[in-house]
């Protein structure tokens, strides 16, 4: 069993870095900018989803993830998405002392969630050459897992709310937040944050 649960995550990460690949190889090729910037980020979300197969096959724990350990190798591939931007913004992830574990469920959605964040963070907190960071943040607080995404930037828009938002990134997050059962605050000012709360451990469905 286990060599097989090897094999499938391997496959399935193999596949998604495929598609990775096909969405980079169509932007290189389409001269319309707006298509590229979807097509990049589209991009993005399949290696969010990669590399949380890539964590179980190296670790070789089907059953659960660090969340920690996979925010920080999606800091590294998100840093790596914005090259030209990292000299003037900072992207900074700051983890709690102990392993905070989940499920491939649920580790799914919350890196999803950070992808938009940082992607919408880099995007519009910081125009023109504005110098600043965005952070990551997880912490554990009693039986809940806290995951923020904030930044020192431009702020948001008066008014704003996520529930009438137009940008498809920023309409996943909520839908996203719901899947962890978790609660979603938004909070501007001298910059942004964006914080989710949502229970380590979800209640075990009874038996029908």
């Amino acid at each position: 069993k286990t060599v097989l649960l090897n094999e499938v995550h391997h496959r399935v990460k193999n596949n998604l870095q495929v598609i990775s690949s096909l969405l980079n190889l169509q932007s290189t090729h389409a001269s319309d900018p707006r298509l590229r910037n979807i097509l990049a980020e589209s991009q993005s979300r399949v290696r969010a989803m990669a590399l949380t197969h890539q964590l179980l096959y190296e670790r070789k724990d089907f059953s659960r993830i660090d969340l920690g350990e996979y925010l920080d190798r999606l800091t590294q591939l998100l840093l790596g998405s914005y090259r030209e931007d990292s000299a003037r913004i900072a992207l900074r992830c700051v983890l709690p002392g102990e392993p905070q574990f989940l499920d491939l469920e649920r580790a799914v959605p919350c890196g999803l969630i950070v992808n938009e964040l940082v992607t919408n963070a880099f995007k519009h907190a910081f125009p023109a050459v504005r110098r600043g960071a965005v952070q990551i943040e997880l912490k554990a607080v009693g039986e809940e897992l806290d995951l923020a995404v904030s930044d020192d930037g431009v702020g948001l828009p008066e008014g704003f709310d996520l529930a009438s938002v137009t940008s498809l990134g920023l309409q996943l997050v909520p839908l996203l937040a719901d899947q962890l059962r978790g609660r979603f605050t938004v909070a501007s000012g001298e910059g942004a944050r964006f914080e989710l709360r949502f229970p380590l451990a979800l209640p075990t469905r009874r038996p029908r």
